[in-house]
């Protein structure tokens, strides 16, 4: 367990349904934890960011590979998505990950 306070930042966009549970959620006492929901300025969110955990969609993987931002996929939509991890992964940029505990222990080797 690491002794250092985190911050992480949850960007839900309109999901209010995601952005009201993870608000409520108790989290780690050595987590510090801002719930947002739609912010038009993901741009410095991802430049403040020390890597990025998303699905695998073609936008935000763009915007992640233009600012060097290290990206942990936990998703894809099957089809369209699909070829984006392989892009991410051989690309040396990121992994991917369905579980979370293993996306929790790869991005904190990346911390």
């Amino acid at each position: 367990e690491r002794s250092e306070e985190l911050q992480m930042v949850v960007v839900c966009g309109k999901n209010k349904e995601v952005q009201k549970a993870l608000t409520e959620r108790a989290w780690g006492s050595n987590l510090d934890v801002h719930v947002k929901g739609f912010v038009a300025n993901m741009d410095e969110w991802m430049i403040a960011a020390d890597c990025l955990v998303t699905k695998a969609g073609p936008g935000t993987i763009a915007e992640a590979t233009i600012v060097g931002l290290p990206t942990m996929l936990s998703a894809f939509l099957p089809g369209q998505e699909a070829g984006n991890v392989g892009y991410v992964v051989d690309g040396g940029f990121g992994a991917f990950e369905r579980e979370p505990r293993k996306i929790a222990g790869t991005v904190a080797s990346w911390l």
